[in-house]
């Protein structure tokens, strides 16, 4: 395993171990007496966090990597990324806690945010539990990124479905996943504290928000788009129909994850300067690689996946196979990786000026195809969306 493993194919066994799991979640719970609207709670649990700490939480972990790679002293970096992460999480909470008036009666249809206590512990201490693999990335732990994802995984996929296996209702599903977040930071505190890498640095943290700041704006903006679809989705119709557009609204996993898990390893490689040309190879080959094998697969799903769905979820999730073909186009968008060369150079204006580009396209064609097409009509919105963000984007990089 130590000789097969780089830092790029272990975050990418990372990301497939991660998105195994909230299928086999999904899975499980249309096999069990939970109903389709408990399984809308649950998502609209999982949707909402992510909306409160997607944008800061990328855009910071993004600006990490490449800060890293050019600083030899990475105790300082992981602590103070920690804290940075921390503070984040807590006025994330905050902010969602004092928000839930507007998040209920304009966002969710009138009706409250699910849970709202176990959300607020889960945001404080789950997201900031997500450094720990980027820890190991830094510290090139490959074969310790493989053993944590099988392990934090399972732990994950036990504690969320055995509730709904034992019949116990969402609510206890979901003190599970806010347990599993909780072991997690656990974990993350006990790495810090044996690895002895409690030493802040003011230094840091300064260059990783005046470097994250950009970065957290682009995400927000190319980012929000999907949450923006997430609402209108709730916005227009019920839980049950959330459910639906959820559980289809997601890209061909080995594509997003792979592309992404490539992306990610590869920004401390392109923060170097003089080894640019063979970083462009290098990046060139795995993309090519990827997409022998993605595009062949994706045509594949293309054709099963409308008779495959109801049998893995059940038939009330049919519709949701018509979302999911139209969201596995979105492969050609990602196996275009001009946002890697321009953040590993810290060009950063081109990647928000598409993001904010990105944001008008999506939700001004999700408003008006949603008329016409239903929830179908967001996906292909989101669909040409993106793909006008990775063009333009080439375009710029071409320029440059």
């Amino acid at each position: 395993m130590k000789n097969k493993l780089n830092s790029i194919s272990a975050f990418q066994f990372y990301q497939v171990v991660r998105y195994a799991t909230l299928i086999l979640i999904g899975v499980v719970f249309t096999k069990t007496a939970i109903t389709q609207t408990e399984i809308g709670e649950y998502e609209t649990f999982v949707f909402i966090a992510s909306a409160v700490s997607y944008f800061w939480l990328n855009g910071l972990q993004k600006a990490l990597l490449p800060v890293s790679a050019t600083n030899k002293d990475t105790k300082s970096h992981i602590f103070s990324a920690f804290v940075v992460l921390q503070l984040f999480s807590i006025l994330a909470a905050v902010f969602l806690f004092l928000m839930q008036p507007v998040f209920s009666k304009f966002l969710l249809n009138g009706k409250n945010i699910p849970e709202i206590g176990l959300l607020l512990v889960f945001i404080v201490f789950g997201v900031p539990a997500n450094l720990i693999e980027y820890y190991y990335i830094i510290k090139k732990q490959n074969v310790a990124i493989v053993v944590y994802s099988v392990v934090s995984f399972s732990v994950q996929l036990i504690l969320v479905t055995l509730p709904a296996i034992m019949d116990h209702g969402i609510s206890m599903a979901l003190k599970g996943l806010v347990l599993s977040s909780v072991l997690r930071y656990v974990w993350l505190l006990i790495i810090l504290i044996s690895n002895r890498e409690i030493h802040y640095s003011n230094s840091f943290v300064k260059e990783h928000l005046k470097l994250g700041g950009p970065l957290i704006l682009a995400t927000f903006l190319s980012g929000s788009a999907q949450f923006v679809d997430g609402f209108i989705v709730t916005s227009y119709f019920d839980e049950g129909t959330f459910a639906v557009f959820r559980y289809g609204a997601r890209e061909l996993p080995l594509a997003m994850l792979l592309a992404n898990a490539l992306s990610t390893a590869m920004l401390p490689d392109f923060a170097i300067e003089n080894q640019l040309r063979l970083n462009l190879q290098k990046l060139k080959q795995s993309v090519t690689r990827l997409s022998h094998f993605l595009f062949p697969l994706t045509a594949v799903m293309l054709l099963v996946t409308h008779s495959v769905f109801p049998i893995i979820f059940n038939p009330k999730f049919a519709e949701s196979a018509t979302i999911f073909n139209i969201y596995l186009l979105i492969i050609i968008s990602r196996l275009l990786l001009p946002q890697t060369l321009l953040n590993g150079l810290k060009i950063m204006k081109p990647i928000m000026t598409a993001a904010l580009l990105e944001l008008i396209v999506n939700v001004s064609l999700s408003l008006i195809l949603v008329q016409f097409f239903g929830i179908s009509g967001i996906a292909y919105a989101t669909f040409i969306a993106y793909l006008f963000e990775q063009i333009y984007l080439s375009i710029e990089v071409k320029r440059k």
